[in-house]
């Protein structure tokens, strides 16, 4: 029928589309206006979350260092049914630097890294001096 019935927008990209309904144009500027500034920055910290777990798992980018799992621990945070947890890594960059750090990130609920797992990190091109969740190495 002409084409009268068909979707006409090009798809996008969910995590995309819901930054740029939170944050731009009319809908961005009645977030602004309805919801608390506490709840909007939430949102957002959940949407970088959401798009850091998308270039990890998507594998354009390159592992930088590895890591074992010495606690893991619940926020009580979900993402799409995925739980965003609390790890505390013993690092070890492909230097061969060694330290221990702490990092709250998103975990698919089907591979959740238990103590004494190794994980591999990637670094974040929005800020070269963090590392991102890449996800548990095979052994």
């Amino acid at each position: 029928m002409m084409g009268w019935f068909t979707r006409k927008n090009k798809p996008e990209d969910a995590v995309a589309k819901a930054d740029r309904m939170m944050n731009k144009g009319l809908t961005g500027m009645m977030m602004k206006g309805l919801v608390p500034k506490e709840h909007r920055e939430a949102i957002n910290q959940s949407l970088d979350t959401a798009k850091q777990a998308q270039l990890a798992s998507s594998g354009s980018l390159p592992l930088t260092a590895t890591a074992t799992v010495l606690s893991v621990t619940d926020t009580g945070k979900l993402i799409n049914f995925d739980p965003i947890v609390v790890l505390v890594l013993e690092v070890k960059e492909t230097g061969g630097h060694t330290y221990q750090r702490t990092m709250e990130t998103l975990v698919s609920k089907l591979q959740i890294p238990r103590a004494g797992d190794r994980v591999g990190l990637g670094q974040n091109p929005a800020n070269p001096s963090e590392l991102i969740y890449m996800g548990l190495l095979s052994v």
